[in-house]
């Protein structure tokens, strides 16, 4: 037979394993659940990367998020850790980029090598990157020819 005092240290584990392990993972699949019945189309959210977005699209299981302008990444649900509020955003996005000085650069191809002129009209070489695009190295400038030391 058991003794009675054992059966009793048993009992108790067993509801201090519940209050400690069972009922906050069930307190927080709760939560969890009610975020994501708050969740809908245009919501700014926080994912659990820490990037911040707006929802664009709602699924079952997947989420499409607007991180940037055009920019859209698919998430699992699972992964909005909340939604934030209109005060919580620290930078706004325009719909439109503002041109910036590398958008005013005009290439032109004089020579043998294609270049691009910068607003100061400084040459500038361009060699192609292992993608194939054209990347613009320093300005070229005049060097001495390097001569013979004996």
């Amino acid at each position: 037979m058991v003794d009675p005092l054992t059966l009793a240290m048993i009992a108790v584990l067993i509801v201090v394993g519940y209050f400690l392990i069972i009922r906050p993972q069930q307190k927080r699949a709760k939560e969890a659940a009610a975020l994501q019945a708050t969740i809908q189309d245009g919501s700014r959210v926080m994912m659990s990367g820490g990037i911040f977005g707006t929802v664009r699209h709602l699924g079952e299981k997947q989420v499409v998020v607007e991180v940037s302008p055009g920019v859209e990444l698919t998430f699992v649900r699972q992964a909005i850790i909340r939604p934030l509020k209109d005060d919580e955003d620290e930078f706004e996005y325009a719909d439109v980029a503002e041109p910036t000085e590398a958008d005013t650069v005009t290439e032109t191809a004089p020579g043998p090598g294609p270049a691009a002129t910068f607003a100061d009209e400084s040459p500038v070489v361009a060699r192609e990157d292992v993608s194939g695009d054209l990347v613009a190295d320093a300005p070229v400038t005049e060097t001495a020819e390097p001569t013979d030391k004996g």
